[in-house]
């Protein structure tokens, strides 16, 4: 591996253990550190696009407040110059409100695959997938 492909491989991780962390302490300020001024997040599972940190650190806000005990853990990196691909397994105990339906005090397990690109150590545009269906059938939602 080149010395290029090993400092690439070293901010995407960075970028999505800030991201983890994020999720799962609760401590948002951690993504100001790892995006660019004018990140945006394409999030197709959600249906929305969020410009700029804060409006990404709202979506984690509003993700721990759905789900108390919830946590996040990266399966997968995978690393391809300015671009990288994460699979990540999340959820949590929905006792809050969530897609928007009421607490169901279901238990969640999932995963979603996120796509990054990178403008020097930090993150700029980012695609995120999921299985809103699963999702949806596990918390007993009707869709």
């Amino acid at each position: 591996m080149s010395t290029t492909e090993e400092r690439q491989r070293e901010i995407a991780t960075t970028i999505s253990g800030a991201f983890v962390d994020a999720y799962n302490t609760g401590a948002t300020g951690l993504i100001d550190d790892v995006v660019t001024d004018d990140f945006v997040c394409h999030h197709t599972a959600a249906g929305e696009e969020l410009h700029g940190a804060d409006e990404y650190k709202t979506r984690i806000d509003d993700l721990r407040s759905a789900f108390s005990d919830f946590s996040m853990a990266e399966e997968q990196l995978i690393v391809d110059g300015d671009r990288a691909a994460g699979y990540y397994r999340w959820g949590g105990t929905n006792d809050g409100e969530f897609m928007g339906a009421p607490a169901t005090g279901a238990e969640l397990e999932t995963r979603s695959l996120t796509m990054m690109r990178m403008e020097g150590d930090k993150m700029a545009e980012m695609w995120v997938y999921g299985d809103n269906a699963d999702v949806a059938r596990q918390l007993g939602i009707e869709r």
